[in-house]
């Protein structure tokens, strides 16, 4: 159903989960996932989708979005709509509800 080797799926890993360590399980017949809130922002999120695609040209991968119960969270629509923009297949949550942000990914 992933189009993956091996039954191994990366957690978004938040603090290690970056685009180079999802590349090297994707690249090994898994399916990695990098953590979005590690880049640090939507547009550096944006540059790591770039990257994923370069190092994974013909492999899946996907991308965590760790929702955070926070008094001052991430704009978590700014990356929401980088994800959406760039199309990326596989989305992985983590955290709290995702309902708010799934329904997103409906338009």
């Amino acid at each position: 159903m992933l189009g993956i080797e091996h039954p191994i799926i990366m957690g978004g890993m938040t603090g290690t989960g970056t685009p180079e360590l999802a590349a090297a399980v994707s690249n090994a017949g898994g399916l990695g996932l990098f953590a979005v809130l590690n880049a640090g922002s939507p547009e550096k999120c944006r540059e790591w989708i770039k990257k994923m695609r370069h190092l994974c040209p013909n492999k899946p991968w996907g991308v965590n979005l760790t929702i955070l119960p926070a008094v001052n969270p991430p704009p978590y629509a700014e990356y929401v709509k980088v994800i959406i923009d760039e199309k990326v297949a596989i989305v992985e949550t983590a955290g709290s509800n995702p309902k708010q942000w799934v329904s997103a990914f409906k338009r």
